[in-house]
């Protein structure tokens, strides 16, 4: 259903006003002129708005003052702003801008495409918010509804068990010879899975409307000679069964009790039953009752249960994974974003014939930070083959020891820029294993460099490499910043980061430790992480079988059945 969407369009001078109103004629909504802050607060009061656009410099009251406003009421405190300015901005406006709310700064005059992209967002946002609230309320409503059905199905099966008991006990009683009647009332019981019973208490024996072995699903004679039901209930429902027929006898009350019975094959039969006591000259004589078998209502209940369950279920990882997607592309746009801004402005300077001081430096500045793009989609591209299980291993004798001193020799530099030591010991003859060497480089790589990446200036990455009967132990200790206890368990998944704030210290898209993960277990390995805590440091181990196993080819469990790219990339990953 189609809805009219408002934005509000805030400037002094009609003409822009004008020029907003043809800028933004192909973005499916209604525009609201306001060439004054009152305006547009007396607008505020009569519409909702997707967005709201509003000019910096305006007398009396500017846009930066009007959004203070705005963000005041609570109608209009999540509503997106966006500032246009023919003015230079110097970041402490800017700022003032972000602190009352804004979301984004435009220099007149304003790129159409760029604006019009800009609030199609909004609307769009805006549009399957009330969309989402909406589905809300309707679920509600059907809940309530559900509900009240609910509570009108159980009085009327409760109206109902009193009348077919009352109306059977009295034709019992008073039509106990007429076969006719009998039969009638056999055959409608039948339909109903309902059965009339009578309890002798004296002779401890029970007369049914019906076999109540073949009401309840129980091979023939399964009750004995007495009939009693009873004999089979469930061990946990006894002792509340004994306790309402003792309350039923003791005071001549209505014997109302649901129970379960077990059949030989194991099968669980719920019945409720409803009854009362006879007095006699010296006392309770019997019980009139009836039985019904509700397990057909008992298991629709519980798959409706089950229904509403999975549905939840359904809707939060829905929302979780809306929820990744949206941080691991703010992660990707900002790690893509800082490098291309280097390269950029580098190449600008180079380009205008700019003076530099020093050209090598900045042709390293540049093939730096391309190497940390191209090293961003190297992981990505890496992640999709091992989770889509095309990663294939070419195994060959392997120095373990050799793989690691490479390994460092080539971080060394890193580490010596950061002040961190970087030390290795290995074992005495190491034995070679069958490996893949450039794998086992690779997670050599990213465990080393996530090592010397988050540890301090003046602190240590040592690697120990040791081996027993079975496999060679590579251990990377750290003194670095350390793992939360609360994170521990995440710390191999995809995309996850302890920190995933844009504003993080370090960069990455949180893919080296699932990659390492995913390489150790091809090659029919295992890694671990532990740290005492942050601040403290952290360890990894890895162990890597000296031969390939059966299973070293499969990927782990976790990641069978992996969707194709795209969607791997949009699900949670680690650090």
């Amino acid at each position: 259903m189609s809805e009219d969407v408002k934005v509000l369009i805030v400037d002094d001078e009609p003409r822009n006003l004008d020029a907003l109103e043809v800028l933004l004629a192909s973005s499916c909504c209604s525009l609201v002129r306001a060439h004054s802050a009152d305006e547009a607060l007396l607008a505020m009061l009569r519409h909702e708005f997707a967005a709201m656009i509003f000019d910096i410099r305006m007398p009396r009251i500017g846009g930066i003052e009007l959004a203070n406003l705005a963000k005041q009421r609570r109608r209009t405190q999540d509503v997106p702003i966006i500032f246009l300015t023919a003015h230079s901005t110097d970041d402490a406006d800017i700022l003032r801008g972000y602190d009352v709310g804004a979301v984004d700064y435009l220099s007149k005059p304003v790129n159409a495409r760029i604006l019009c992209s800009k609030v199609s967002v909004f609307i769009d946002l805006y549009r399957k918010t009330r969309a989402l609230a909406r589905v809300n309320e309707e679920l509600q409503r059907d809940v309530v509804a559900r509900q009240r059905a609910q509570e009108a199905l159980e009085r009327v099966n409760v109206e109902l068990e009193v009348r077919v008991a009352e109306r059977t006990a009295a034709l019992t009683v008073a039509h106990r010879g007429v076969k006719e009647n009998e039969e009638r009332l056999r055959m409608a019981m039948e339909a109903a899975e309902i059965a009339a019973w009578e309890w002798d208490l004296t002779s401890g024996r029970m007369t049914w409307s019906t076999e109540p072995e073949t009401l309840f699903g129980f091979p023939a004679g399964s009750f004995g000679e007495d009939r009693r039901v009873l004999s089979s209930v469930h061990p946990e429902d006894r002792e509340r069964v004994q306790a309402a027929v003792e309350a039923a006898t003791s005071t001549g009350s209505t014997y109302d009790c649901e129970y379960r019975i077990i059949r030989p094959d194991g099968v669980i039969v719920w019945i409720t039953e409803r009854g009362r006591a006879i007095t006699g000259e010296d006392g309770v004589e019997k019980i009139l009752g009836v039985s019904r078998d509700m397990s057909a209502q008992r298991r629709a209940e519980q798959a409706r249960e089950l229904s509403l369950v999975n549905e939840r279920r359904a809707r939060d990882e829905a929302e979780r994974q809306s929820r990744i997607k949206d941080e691991f592309l703010a992660t990707l746009s900002h790690e893509l974003r800082t490098p291309m801004n280097a390269i950029l402005g580098w190449l600008s300077m180079l380009a205008k014939g700019d003076v530099v001081r020093d050209p090598d430096q900045a042709m390293t500045v540049i093939q730096r930070n391309a190497q940390l793009q191209a090293k961003l989609i190297e992981d990505l591209l890496e992640m999709n083959k091992l989770t889509s299980g095309t990663a294939r291993l070419e195994r060959g004798p392997l120095d373990v020891g050799a793989a690691v001193n490479a390994t460092i020799e080539s971080l060394k530099p890193t580490a010596d820029a950061k002040g961190v030591r970087l030390t290795a010991a290995f074992d005495a003859n190491l034995p070679r294993i069958s490996a893949d060497g450039r794998r086992v480089q690779q997670i050599l790589w990213n465990l080393i460099h996530n090592a010397v990446k988050f540890t301090r200036a003046d602190g240590s990455v040592d690697v120990a490499v040791t081996s027993d009967d079975e496999c060679v132990r590579i251990v990377v200790t750290d003194t670095g910043q350390g793992i939360p206890a609360e994170f521990l368990p995440y710390i191999f998944d995809r995309f996850r980061q302890a920190d995933s704030s844009t504003t993080r210290g370090t960069w990455g898209l949180g893919l080296g430790l699932s990659i390492a993960k995913h390489l150790t277990e091809l090659h029919g390995g295992s890694i671990e992480a532990t740290s005492p805590g942050p601040d403290r440091g952290s360890t990894f181990i890895v162990q890597l079988p000296f031969r390939q196993t059966a299973e070293a080819h499969a990927p782990s469990d976790a990641n069978a059945g992996a969707e194709p790219a795209i969607e791997l990339i949009e699900r949670s990953g680690v650090s």
